[in-house]
């Protein structure tokens, strides 16, 4: 029997207790105690609101600043505020899930999975009470695990941006514009009044490009979850494996890292949110407009020199 054996990298979260029929996760855990950091942050961060902030309000209202200006920055300020409270709200949460990653205890205190031992007949009791050697080392429940490496959590927030993004593309242009991006028939119609088969053919183009966009659309929901599942899920693996191998050494090498993880893919999340919410709130009837009378200046200054 080794000292220790590897640990097992488990996808799915464990359960750890139930609330009636309701399941409890380790990961729906650490969600709930994210939203809790959260709203005691901004409870202290509010509750004695001063016009020279110091202290937490300060912090908070420079995160917020900084948000503030990187959302108006792309959509412009008038779009900018309608699309900053989901903006704000999916960097803030996220980063907040990430950074519990690197919290002592996410991931290494827990209880034995008894059924395991049952199985395996282990008879050997943890060292001091508490620590795991030997059989029962790659046998722990964790009671926290981050809550961005549970895929429903993610797939629910990558829904909410694509079914926002559609609802405010419905309300911005109106319905006939924005289906008009996805079904696109007005060129071969116009065309095969015509007669004109090269127009025809450009207009089944457009339509097929149309049905691509609307898979495109569908495939931003895997895109989404899987890239911020993916990073934190392997940083998480990372940390646990190696704070085995080398322990105190690893944490000095991917501790940083991982923070440096942690606050990229919170504002990849976010930025890719306010794109997508950008593009949907566009039309492209006004882009080729602008266009098209950027090139009539261009024709107008080249007539008169």
């Amino acid at each position: 029997m080794g000292l220790w054996k590897l640990l097992e990298i488990r996808i799915q979260p464990e359960v750890i207790f139930y609330i009636g029929p309701l399941p409890v996760t380790n990961t729906l855990l650490c969600t709930w105690i994210s939203i809790l950091i959260l709203v005691v942050f901004f409870y202290f961060a509010t509750r004695r609101r001063a016009l020279v902030p110091s202290g937490i309000q300060n912090v908070a209202e420079y995160l917020i600043e900084y948000l503030l200006g990187l959302v108006e920055g792309v959509s412009g300020k008038e779009k900018g505020r309608r699309f900053f409270p989901l903006v704000a709200t999916l960097f803030i949460f996220i980063i907040t899930c990430n950074l519990l990653d690197v919290v002592p205890g996410v991931d290494t205190v827990g209880t034995l999975n008894t059924a395991a031992v049952q199985a395996a007949h282990i008879t050997s009791k943890p060292m001091l009470g508490f620590l795991l050697f030997g059989d029962l080392s790659n046998l722990l429940v964790p009671w926290i695990r981050p809550a961005t490496t549970d895929l429903n959590l993610n797939f629910a927030m990558a829904i909410t941006v694509v079914v926002t993004c559609q609802v405010l593309g419905f309300t911005t242009l109106g319905p006939m514009e924005h289906l008009s991006k996805y079904i696109n028939l007005k060129t071969f119609f116009r065309s095969l009044r015509k007669l004109d088969f090269a127009g025809m053919f450009q207009g089944l183009i457009e339509f097929f490009v149309g049905i691509i966009d609307i898979i495109s659309e569908l495939s931003r929901i895997l895109s989404l979850a899987f890239r911020l599942f993916g990073n934190i899920f392997a940083g998480s693996a990372v940390l646990a494996v190696f704070a085995f191998i080398l322990p105190f050494i690893s944490d000095a090498i991917f501790i940083p890292f991982e923070l440096f993880i942690a606050f990229v893919q919170a504002l990849v999340f976010s930025l890719l949110t306010l794109v997508y919410l950008e593009m949907a709130t566009t039309s492209e009837h006004t882009a080729e407009e602008e266009y098209e009378q950027k090139e009539e200046q261009r024709e107008e200054v080249a007539v008169t020199h």
